[in-house]
């Protein structure tokens, strides 16, 4: 009796703390709430402790949405789709059910707004809220915040929440990059101390490359709304078209030093495009969070930093659909306790400072819902209006001899909702040919014209700060041919999707060779498809004709030989590894009898040369740049199917490098390898292996002696403010050189008698002209050698170059070796100063280089930029199965 007596006191004990935890966190996070529905359970109920004291995982918070679900018939989760590491990605609707019971009805009225000649919204439609958290995994006060935003939303029976959600259909994406975020809160939960260590240089705040910012393959989701590159992206983009929110907020975190950041934005990072009263209404919308914020008493600063010009990011993208969209940034704890130069900065407090202007959010949306409505009519118009002025009326595209290519750009086209027809009849225009059924028109005069501008057009920007990526057009990305049609045109049919894969099979059996053009960007796909069988694949260095099963048709340099005999398989399985492999590239495969060619080279030509199947080491971990690591991680799996070797820079000394054929180096810091390591690469190179190099790399081989190319001046401009150490530092004065200039006589004649080391600039434009010396991925034009292997599929000599780093290479002492130069004006897009542009005038943009068996491959820039830089990232994918084959023995 007494023990159950004793064991009852213990659990009214336990409840009262329980209560007073719930309370205390309450009061702390809904300060002005009113009482809270008990029904509904908190998320420390839930999860089994307060928010802030741990970081919660992915699945925990699917749990806790998926429990609101049951409890509360305000809640409803949707499943939109999976990240690479299988994690769901929900969105979580919020609203009176009685607007939920017809929500169907409520998307088609709203999707009405595109339409110009539709009516705007009455008063009685419900404004449509996308609260997106999370985007940069390590971000993590953004996830936290959405529980509390939907537990709130849940349990408030006040008459200003049930306003909010009579007249507002509100979503929440808790985590917009899951993989990330569990990256990031297993790394703070692991080094998590009791109690909490405010030391900025503790583990807990200091994660291990690559970080949670990123997804699966270090990409910054935050990057691709435009390209659309990774799945994450793909799905969420599909749901923002189904609705096109009146706001749009993207939860972000900054440094730990600074206070709080909302929009609007500096007038210089605008876009130039985006109409003046859409960035005007920000300004509205701004007066509730600063109340909101003004009222917990949390400092915060507007109108300064951060680009709001381009359709790369979630607070951008949707202003080009008429989305009143902003960014919101809280000074990061990075852990639960980090000092900072405001006090101590904890977890909690991050949390909900971005709770509060959650709701302000919400407020200020529902308030000003009708203004909302006729600034998102109002923009379509202007979009409309805009695209009628266009010079350009119309945009073609497609390549017969890629089909692949164009049905991966019309597909981009269509996931952003633009208008697309096929081309009615045979074009030429701009010296190019286009053929019916093979191309498709783009007309400017459509609703969605400012992404159709953004995809096509080219946009010189004015001097100005730049916080990213400055040249964002996805046709010069994908190096697919185009042209502007600058007059009337006619279109045929619309299009609503992509033109499914056919089975481009060899069209009869064959006992002597089949053959595969270059041209196709999955050619390379196909290469290693048919290696992966063990079929022996030989390519060709000169172009040529043949009478194929299909009749006479032009093979390109680079074009693929299928012998029959010789094969380690049968004739049969031989046929039917073509036969697949057609299906899965979507590639042609075409059967010859002979090896006689119609013209050109004959197929036993010493100038058709068996293909190495590649064998690939990428260098990985600290020191290597994330991102550029992660999108030749993603380019050979997605792409090739190519299982790549991440090798960690620490194990380079003791690898069996013989293993590998192919070694990529990314950009990035390699100086803590020692001699004996750069003696292992050397060696390596020598003895026949590829060596592959990205910008800082490639300055990196130069410096280490690897090759003997040579930089030119590197001290001019900089990638992100930031100079790598393997790259040359500004030459500075010897101390006796700088007395020489001064000889100084006496006070008064020091003002005629001091030479200035440098000019003299007010302390207030540092960061104007300081930033103008970087170039933030501007767009460059390059002569392409397209005889060359690094070149083979490619017809054009005109490449685009997405320029964004600071290594500029001299063209090569071998006059065979400069696989791209720049030509010399070679700017189209983005910004750069005109400094910057003579520098990389006429510098060299690929060089691929002999060294002793072996050859090296030198980018000057990143080929593989953002993973949607395809026209250099076929040529880097050459790179991999062609750099064996360069020794021609003329070097």
């Amino acid at each position: 009796m007494k023990r159950n007596l004793h064991l009852f006191k213990l659990i009214i004990v336990l409840t009262i703390i329980s209560i007073q935890q719930v309370v205390a966190q309450n009061s702390y996070f809904f300060p002005k709430a009113k009482a809270l529905d008990p029904k509904i359970p908190t998320p420390e109920a839930f999860l089994g402790y307060p928010i802030g004291t741990y970081f919660t995982r992915h699945d925990q918070v699917v749990s806790y949405f998926r429990e609101l679900a049951k409890v509360s018939n305000r809640i409803h989760v949707e499943v939109i789709g999976r990240t690479y590491e299988q994690r769901e990605q929900i969105i979580v609707t919020v609203t009176d059910p009685s607007n939920y019971s017809r929500l169907e009805q409520i998307r088609t009225e709203h999707l009405s707004q595109v339409d110009p000649s539709k009516p705007v919204l009455g008063s009685n439609s419900p404004v449509i809220i996308n609260l997106g958290y999370g985007v940069h995994g390590n971000e993590t006060s953004s996830t936290e915040t959405s529980l509390l935003t939907a537990y709130y939303l849940a349990a408030s029976n006040d008459a200003e929440t049930q306003k909010w959600l009579s007249q507002a259909v509100i979503f929440i994406d808790p985590s917009l990059n899951p993989d990330g975020r569990d990256r990031a809160a297993n790394w703070h939960n692991a080094y998590h101390s009791f109690p909490a260590v405010g030391d900025p240089l503790d583990k807990e705040h200091q994660e291990a490359w690559p970080n949670g910012r990123t997804n699966h393959y270090f990409t910054d989701l935050n990057r691709d709304w435009l390209n659309l590159v990774q799945v994450e992206s793909r799905n969420r983009l599909a749901f923002f078209h189904k609705w096109y929110p009146n706001v749009q907020i993207d939860f972000h975190e900054q440094g730990t030093n600074a206070t709080y950041y909302f929009e609007p934005t500096p007038k210089n990072h605008e876009s130039p495009i985006i109409p003046q009263f859409l960035y005007e209404y920000q300004v509205i919308l701004a007066k509730y969070h600063a109340k909101a914020l003004d009222d917990i008493g949390s400092f915060y600063f507007t109108k300064e930093n951060y680009d709001n010009l381009s359709p790369i990011y979630g607070s951008t993208y949707p202003k080009f659909f008429g989305s009143v969209a902003a960014t919101f940034e809280q000074a990061s704890s990075r852990g639960i306790l980090q000092e900072s130069s405001n006090g101590p900065l904890t977890f909690a407090f991050t949390i909900r400072n971005h709770l509060t202007t959650s709701f302000s959010t919400i407020r200020g949306a529902v308030e000003e819902k009708n203004g909302l409505f006729k600034v998102q009519k109002d923009f379509f118009k202007y979009a409309l209006e805009q695209g009628q002025k266009n010079p350009a009326k119309g945009f073609v595209f497609g390549d017969k001899n890629d089909v692949n290519l164009t049905q991966k750009f019309l597909g981009l086209l269509l996931q952003h909702h633009v208008d697309v027809y096929e081309l009615q009849d045979n074009l030429s225009q701009e010296g190019k040919t286009f053929e019916k059924g093979k191309s498709y028109v783009v007309p400017a005069a459509q609703p969605n014209f400012l992404i159709v501008h953004s995809i096509f057009e080219e946009n010189a920007l004015k001097d100005s700060i730049f916080y990213d990526n400055t040249g964002w057009s996805i046709i010069h990305a994908y190096g697919l041919k185009y042209a502007k049609l600058n007059g009337p045109f006619s279109k045929g049919a619309v299009v609503k999707a992509p033109v499914a894969a056919s089975s481009k099979v060899a069209l009869e059996r064959s006992n002597y060779a089949y053959l595969i053009n270059s041209s196709d960007f999955n050619f390379t796909k196909a290469i290693y498809q048919l290696q992966l069988k063990d079929i022996l694949v030989k390519t060709a260095f000169k172009s040529f004709t043949a009478n194929t099963s299909s009749g006479k048709k032009a093979y390109l340099p680079g074009a693929l030989v299928i012998p029959v005999v010789g094969q380690r398989v049968s004739t049969d399985s031989l046929y039917s590894a073509l036969n697949s492999v057609a299906r899965t590239a979507n590639i042609e495969v075409n059967a010859v009898s002979s090896g006689f060619s119609a013209e050109g080279i004959d197929l036993g030509s010493s100038n058709i040369r068996t293909v190495r199947k590649p064998e690939v080491a990428l260098a990985f971990g600290q020191g290597v740049a994330a991102s550029e690591a992660g999108q030749v991680w993603f380019l050979l799996n997605q792409q090739l199917d190519l299982p790549v070797t991440k090798l960690d820079l620490q194990n380079f000394a003791k690898a069996p490098l013989n293993r590998y054929n192919v070694l990529v180096l990314p950009g990035g810091n390699y100086s803590a390898w020692d001699k004996a390591t750069v003696d292992k690469i050397k060696a390596w190179v020598n003895e026949g292996g590829t060596l592959i190099t990205f910008q800082t790399a490639t300055a990196w081989a130069v410096q280490q002696e690897i090759v003997k190319e040579k930089l030119a001046e590197t001290d001019v401009f900089q990638r992100r403010g930031e100079l790598p150490a393997q790259v040359t530092a500004p030459k500075t004065k010897p101390d006796d050189e700088v007395k020489k200039d001064q000889k100084i006589t006496g006070p008064e004649s020091v003002a005629k008698t001091v030479k200035p080391l440098s000019e003299r600039l007010d302390y207030a434009r540092q960061e104007d002209v300081e930033s103008s010396k970087r170039i933030n991925g501007a767009i460059f034009q390059s002569d392409l050698d397209i005889s060359h292997p690094i070149s083979f599929g490619v017809t054009s000599r005109k490449l685009f170059i997405n320029k964004n780093g600071p290594t500029l290479l001299l063209p090569s002492a071998n006059k065979y070796a400069t696989v791209a130069q720049y030509i010399s004006k070679p700017f189209i897009n983005g910004y750069s100063s005109k400094t910057n542009i003579a520098k990389v005038a006429n510098s060299a943009a690929i060089i691929a280089t002999g060294v002793g068996s072996g050859e090296a491959i030198l980018f000057a820039d990143d080929p593989t930029y953002r993973g949607y830089w395809l026209g250099t990232g076929r040529l880097f994918l050459n790179a991999i199965f062609f750099g064996d084959l360069l020794n021609n023995g003329y070097r």
